[in-house]
């Protein structure tokens, strides 16, 4: 929700698309534990009725995140966008050296209540903002799904899974929405976030 300032310049908003990913990593992977009959350990006997036939398996994804721009809603340099429209960007706020204030926090100043710095941003008069479109970086995804499975061979054709499936195993916060309107309340403040962990029970029969 972030059109063109200027209609009229077209190529003033070009910039990185809103899904473009920089980086992004998955990595999955399954494994039998070795005991049991037919494996390397505990192929008889008690210890291979009790750990035979477990496998673990999970998938890792990593990946940096999603651009988003910052805008005022409204229209505070009177073009005709209309008291609801999210259509103007600010500028930058200029330090005393003459630099644009960075408005990207270190990792570990950001809160949910300020994910980036604010003040970084203030409102334009009687022309269009200087903050590029799609100039931030949303928050990055670090999430981590698991799988401990247990399979019973009832029949030659015949197989039932046990399956405990671990979402989100670290319970780490992914951040997902971030107020960017800087006259709205919400400025600045994670709005929501995927998922927490979650843990669910399953059985599969196989034939």
């Amino acid at each position: 929700n972030s059109p063109p300032q200027n209609s009229f310049d077209l190529a003033a908003d070009r910039s990185r698309a809103y899904f473009n990913a920089k980086l992004r990593w998955v990595a999955s992977g399954v494994y039998d534990l070795p005991f049991g009959s037919g494996r390397r350990m505990f192929q008889q006997g008690l210890a291979a009725a009790v750990l035979g036939g477990w496998q673990l398996s999970g998938i890792l994804q990593l990946q940096s995140g999603f651009p988003y721009t910052i805008n005022y809603k409204g229209d505070p340099i009177n073009i005709g966008g209309g008291s609801g429209g999210i259509l103007v960007r600010p500028n930058y706020v200029v330090d005393s050296s003459g630099h644009n204030v960075d408005p990207n926090l270190p990792s570990g100043r950001r809160t949910t209540a300020e994910y980036f710095n604010t003040a970084a941003f203030v409102q334009p008069i009687n022309s269009f903002g200087d903050v590029a479109r799609n100039s931030m970086t949303g928050a990055n995804l670090i999430n981590l799904d698991s799988t401990i499975a247990r399979n019973f061979q009832i029949r030659e054709r015949a197989r039932l899974q046990f399956r405990v499936e671990f979402f989100n195993l670290a319970n780490h916060p992914n951040y997902n929405l971030i107020g960017r309107v800087v006259n709205d309340p919400t400025f600045g403040i994670v709005q929501n976030q995927l998922s927490p962990r979650q843990i669910q029970l399953a059985l599969k029969f196989s034939f």
